[in-house]
């Protein structure tokens, strides 16, 4: 069996996210039985508020190398990855709780969950963020390390675009977030592989803030486990 995409839930729809709190809780039902949970948080401000994620009160771990941030740009934004691989609840519905700094930030999180047959993992050695004041988003190829099953990639992005980022051709929408002025997205790749395969999101000629993780989660069992080497693309450039 390999990794397949379970169910997706977001902390707020609407238009304003959450802010001047010290933590925001919603609940996710998972379709099947989940073998992974991934939860991006997105902080519209150079900031890392987001400081502890829960999932039926088991804590997610912040995925090495998997947050990004614009800091230079004029419309600031942080994408930050968590994740739970092994010992995960099957209670449904399950609460996902993002603990936070008390300030005026504005934030907002998703959760998905995944299936599989093992415990799963982020090959961290195939990560790329996607930090730049202007860049037009493509999507990028996020490889798993060939673990010998299939794998199923993501990617999340808090933007500077006054409408939601366009999907690329071979991912599928699964969540966003209109601010007015700035937007969120979170895309998953529509069918699972191996090796290095498309993710992201497609914005054709314009150019924007952008702050964007791409990973991939696949089965820890079938693997030797990711290194923390990853890809930093600050332009959108070849790495």
């Amino acid at each position: 069996m390999a990794v397949a995409f379970d169910a997706v839930s977001e902390s707020h729809t609407g238009t304003t996210g959450n802010a001047s709190a010290a933590s925001f809780t919603w609940d996710h039902t998972p379709t099947g039985t989940p073998a992974g949970v991934l939860v991006f948080t997105f902080v519209n401000a150079n900031a890392d508020d987001a400081t502890a994620v829960s999932y039926d009160g088991i804590a997610l771990t912040a995925v090495n190398g998997g947050r990004s941030i614009n800091a230079g740009a004029a419309e600031v934004g942080d994408c930050k990855a968590w994740f739970l691989g092994s010992s995960v609840p099957t209670t449904s519905p399950a609460a996902v709780v993002v603990s936070r700094n008390n300030n005026a930030n504005v934030m907002y999180a998703v959760a998905i969950t995944v299936t599989a047959a093992a415990n799963t993992e982020v090959y961290e050695a195939g990560i790329q963020l996607q930090q730049s004041a202007s860049a037009a988003m493509v999507e990028l190829n996020i490889d798993d390390g060939s673990p010998g099953t299939n794998s199923v990639r993501f990617a999340a992005v808090n933007a500077g675009l006054g409408t939601v980022p366009g999907t690329g051709a071979n991912s599928t929408a699964i969540a966003d977030i209109d601010f007015g002025v700035r937007t969120i997205g979170v895309v998953r790749e529509t069918t699972a592989g191996q090796g290095a395969r498309p993710v992201g999101f497609n914005t054709s000629a314009v150019a924007d803030d952008v702050s964007a993780v791409h990973l991939a989660v696949r089965e820890a069992a079938a693997a030797g486990g990711g290194s923390t080497r990853r890809r930093f693309l600050p332009a959108l450039g070849v790495a």
